[in-house]
């Protein structure tokens, strides 16, 4: 997505009232997600279901939004990153509004997917539009912003608003708080983002790859249905490898479909750019790194410390805190100096903050849990925003939507290994030890500090984080290739 190139950039003011729409999509997308979870123990209770449901309404959101962003980000290429702002955000308070008054499990999981394809619409094209409103000098602070602190404020406040809502109102108010903040976004779309927003800059009409659009969506659920699989042990089933080969088999057929393509889905040619091909090795790292983070803490905490959920969510809180407050800072840095260094350094400390982690016991005190998370999101906040810049800054600007949606792609893609990693890595130790991966033992009175199950869990614990601080340090090397070239 871009500005025709009869058109100039909106004035300065316009710009950064631009921003709060990408700013609320942001604020949308990563809250939603930290109040469902909050409130899917009430959500299974009123269905009587069980923990089914939660793993399919988190792998169904996974999927649809994997396999939507490719398409989405083209769309946005052709037709304008407006339009698709104004969809997203339509389907979206739709889908949250009808989520809301869902009678049964599996109308909230269908409810859900279509909420996951308005996020995608969303989503897919925040750095598009940020990249496009903003000149190189005030690009980094604007993704700063929209990409590193609203995106931290997002998780640090959705578990938070989701205990309050679903306390007071019950858990169907948590959806109908994204449909009303949803309306807020269309309307926000529809009267701030600038006329040139609404239109693609082609000049001549591209027919859409719908061949493409399939494959790519056929091959990205095979691999996330695996990848799901494997954090359940599902590697042992005669089904998981076969689910793996087809989901690469379809990736294989859908990169030679994108080879030959007249107007592929995903140009190809991106890839030989330097700063991009490298920046997402080293995003997908970081992603990989903090969603082991994400899974494995809340289980040490709660399990191996015996802490309560609460004093849980205050002791992670650092991170993405720590984050929220670098990001706009980092991304000044990134306007002013190699992008490359900042990001080396990022991930440089995340491997250090990791390897201080995986010396943690259940006797460790607040304060040592407190310092390693905080630098684990020091090292987040410093590696995040100026990656960001230094990817969408290489992307030619009629190829802006397909470069912003593959930054999600890599986002999704390496939250689904980080999980399947942290989670095979602790079954591996408690399975060889106990002959069995349930975590039930670990709490309540069940919990001996010197069992068997409590001695594997700690070593697959420690062995996860040490395996995540050296990807961390290899990141750190690839981040260090001076790639960058003059911003456009």
């Amino acid at each position: 997505m871009g500005f025709p190139l009869n058109e100039t950039a909106p004035p300065p003011r316009r710009r950064w009232w631009s921003l709060a729409v990408a700013s609320l999509a942001t604020l949308l997308v990563t809250a939603d997600n930290g109040q469902l979870s909050i409130a899917m123990p009430l959500i299974i209770k009123e269905f009587n279901a069980d923990l089914t449901l939660a793993s399919w309404i988190a792998l169904v959101y996974a999927v649809i939004t994997a396999s939507l962003y490719l398409p989405c980000g083209r769309l946005s290429d052709l037709l304008g990153v407006g339009k698709l702002f104004l969809a997203g955000f339509a389907l979206y308070a739709a889908s949250a509004l009808a989520g809301g008054m869902a009678q049964s499990a599996a109308q909230l999981i269908f409810f859900r997917a279509v909420q996951a394809a308005g996020s995608a619409l969303i989503m897919a094209n925040n750095f598009a539009l940020i990249t496009a409103l903003f000149p190189p000098e005030e690009r980094g602070r604007a993704m700063g912003i929209a990409g590193g602190t609203i995106s931290a404020l997002g998780y640090t406040l959705g578990p938070v608003l989701g205990g309050l809502l679903t306390h007071a109102l019950g858990w169907r108010s948590n959806f109908y708080l994204s449909a009303v903040l949803a309306m807020i976004g269309f309307g926000a779309a529809r009267g701030l983002l600038p006329r040139q927003s609404f239109r693609g800059i082609g000049v001549s009409r591209e027919p859409f790859d719908f061949v493409g659009m399939v494959s790519f969506a056929l091959s990205i659920s095979l691999l996330l249905f695996a990848l799901a699989a494997a954090q359940k042990g599902g590697w042992r089933e005669s089904t998981a490898p076969y689910v793996i080969l087809a989901g690469l088999a379809a990736l294989a057929f859908f990169i030679r479909w994108e080879k030959h393509a007249s107007y592929p889905l995903l140009d190809l040619r991106l890839f030989r750019i330097p700063a991009f091909s490298f920046g997402n090795t080293a995003r997908w790292i970081s992603f990989v790194a903090m969603s082991v983070s994400n899974l494995l803490m809340p289980f040490f905490l709660q399990l191996a410390m015996g802490l309560d959920p609460l004093r849980a969510g205050f002791l992670v809180a650092p991170t993405p805190f720590a984050m929220a407050l670098l990001a706009p800072f980092t991304g000044w840095l990134s306007e002013r100096f190699a992008p490359e260094r900042l990001c080396a350094f990022g991930l440089a400390i995340n491997g250090a903050a990791f390897v201080f982690l995986s010396s943690l016991t259940a006797g460790t005190s607040t304060t040592q849990i407190v310092t390693g998370l905080a630098l684990l999101g020091i090292g987040m906040g410093i590696f995040q925003t100026p990656n960001n810049n230094l990817l969408m800054s290489s992307v030619p600007r009629h190829r802006l939507g397909v470069g912003s949606s593959v930054l999600s792609i890599v986002r999704s893609l390496g939250y689904s290994v980080g999980a399947a990693l942290g989670a095979a890595i602790v079954s591996a130790q408690l399975a060889a030890a106990t002959g069995q991966t349930s975590l039930q033992f670990l709490s309540g009175a069940a919990m001996a500090i010197h069992s068997a199950g409590f001695g594997a869990f700690m070593r697959g614990f420690r062995l996860a984080l040490l395996a995540t601080a050296m990807l961390c340090f290899v990141g750190a090397l690839i981040s260090a290739v001076r790639v960058s070239r003059e911003p456009v």
